[in-house]
């Protein structure tokens, strides 16, 4: 079996880290945008009571979506680094800063007919709606989940970044006319 290349796996995860990371912000930045021009409801209540009606949700699914491929970075890179602490521990602080986050995203991604979803109501976030009135939140893009997904997203990168420092000062590159004078031969 082919020993796997884990500078190349490095370059990888950098690349599914950006695009991620670019799509949880463009999403967020929508949802915000979204949730500022929309009309007030209750203009004299301290809640900021909003009319979504209209607004489909799917940049907040598309926000979920851009969560759960985070997580399965995170935990592929786990996977692939031999389960470094600090990743796993990174891990730890994502998933309980976003429990609920595969209840939501497993059914939006896998449709079917059940009642999974039946409970769950899109505003600027995605809440399940108990029967006393009280509401859990699943996934909020606005304020303490999108920081954890940040700090997620910041430790992964980090920790690759730093494999890239390590293997270049271990292997640095050739000089450029050496490079130019290996490739034309």
């Amino acid at each position: 079996m082919a020993k796997r290349d884990l500078d190349k796996s490095a370059s990888r995860f950098l690349n599914a880290l950006r695009r991620t990371s670019a799509g949880l912000e463009q999403q967020r930045q929508r949802i915000l945008d979204r949730a500022a021009s929309a009309p007030r409801l209750l203009p004299d209540s301290q809640f900021p009571v909003i009319d979504l009606t209209g607004d489909l949700g799917n940049d907040l699914d598309y926000y979920i979506y851009e969560l759960a491929r985070l997580q399965d970075i995170g935990r592929s890179m786990i996977k692939v680094f031999g389960q470094p602490q600090d990743l796993l521990d990174a891990q730890a602080k994502f998933d309980v800063g976003i429990p609920s986050l595969r209840v939501i995203r497993n059914p939006l991604t896998h449709p079917n007919d059940n009642d999974e979803l039946d409970e769950v109501a899109w505003f600027s976030s995605a809440v399940k709606l108990k029967p006393d009135g009280n509401v859990e939140e699943l996934v909020d893009p606005r304020y303490e989940q999108h920081d954890v997904a940040t700090a997620y997203c910041l430790a992964l990168t980090q920790y690759l970044r730093a494999r890239v420092q390590l293997a270049i000062v271990a292997d640095p590159p050739k000089p450029i006319d050496q490079q130019i004078a290996d490739r034309t031969r």
